[in-house]
């Protein structure tokens, strides 16, 4: 079956995990220009990291081809607006004349204030593409950067919920058993998972309750050590206690892992270096690495495990 969509993402270096959310909530692996050729967007507007979502209509090797293909197609197109996406300058096409060229082949007339149908040029390498966008990121993970308790070693919104889009769709309950100020849990409500959330730290606990009341999320955190936690559930997500400022040392972070893996069958975990060795130690039968780039001397390592 042909690809019926365009998962449309962002370039970024260093960044493994934007491309693994797209292919989990598409399907489809972003091409090195951002581009996945999918089957469905229904998930994009979660996304931490796809901009929007297409329904591909027509692609072609030069702009006259795709211009022959959209006057002979009727679709809706009322009120329309042409937006472009230059991805590389290999073509050597002028925007402005081909969004031109292209409205003259709609059989509608346009209205650029106020459309009622966005549609979207992308000039990729060797072909362009046309298409509907039918939906956009929400950014919803957006007003929980304004959380009142923070730290610098907090995830950041974006990041946390991009670690929920690594989860299985059917996927209804969450654990985070080393919450920290809570921003795993404050993107499990947000998308509409039932959380649970612990931390021995007292501290941490208190920052996360302040966070999720901030926003009105009724979420229970308790003070508890993640090797005591009982609370079982569809998905462990958690950043590992890591780097300078934590005291946990490695063999209570195997002990995590250990009992995690009892919990939940699919584990997401983000640590300071790859503990792929220790994941398997844990009983999960696979297990597959992201890496993002936070800065030069230091990366972040997410860590999908299921077993």
């Amino acid at each position: 079956m042909q690809p019926a969509y365009l998962a449309v993402c962002p370039r970024l270096p260093g960044n493994e995990l934007a491309a693994a959310e797209c292919e989990n909530l598409t399907g489809a692996k972003p091409a090195a220009d951002g581009i996945a050729l999918c089957a469905g967007i229904a998930a994009v507007p979660r996304a931490a990291y796809i901009h929007s979502g297409v329904r591909l209509i027509a692609q072609a090797n030069t702009l006259d081809e795709l211009v022959a293909i959209i006057a002979g197609q009727d679709f809706p197109a009322d009120d329309f607006r042409i937006e472009h996406l230059r991805l590389s300058k290999a073509l050597s096409v002028d925007w402005p004349t081909a969004v031109v060229a292209l409205a003259n082949a709609i059989h509608a007339m346009p209205d650029l204030a106020h459309p009622r149908h966005r549609f979207l040029l992308v000039i990729r390498q060797d072909k362009l593409v046309f298409g509907e966008i039918e939906n956009e990121a929400d950014h919803s993970y957006e007003k929980h950067r304004h959380k009142p308790c923070h730290l610098s070693s907090s995830l950041p919104a974006q990041l946390a919920r991009a670690l929920l889009n690594l989860l299985p769709p059917s996927t209804a309950t969450l654990l985070d058993p080393c919450c920290g100020t809570g921003s795993v849990l404050l993107e499990a409500q947000a998308v509409g998972l039932q959380a649970f959330g612990s931390d021995w730290n007292p501290v941490m606990v208190s920052m996360s309750r302040k966070n999720l009341a901030h926003f009105g999320y009724p979420v229970a955190v308790k003070r508890l050590d993640a090797r005591r936690q009982r609370q079982a559930a569809d998905a462990v997500v958690t950043d590992l206690p890591y780097g300078r400022f934590s005291s946990m040392d490695a063999d209570n972070l195997r002990g995590i892992l250990q009992h995690c893996a009892k919990l939940a069958p699919v584990g997401v975990y983000v640590a300071g270096t790859d503990i792929s060795p220790w994941l398997y130690q844990a009983g999960y039968a696979a297990v597959e690495v992201f890496r993002v780039l936070k800065r030069q001397d230091f990366s972040r390592f997410v860590h999908r495990a299921r077993g």
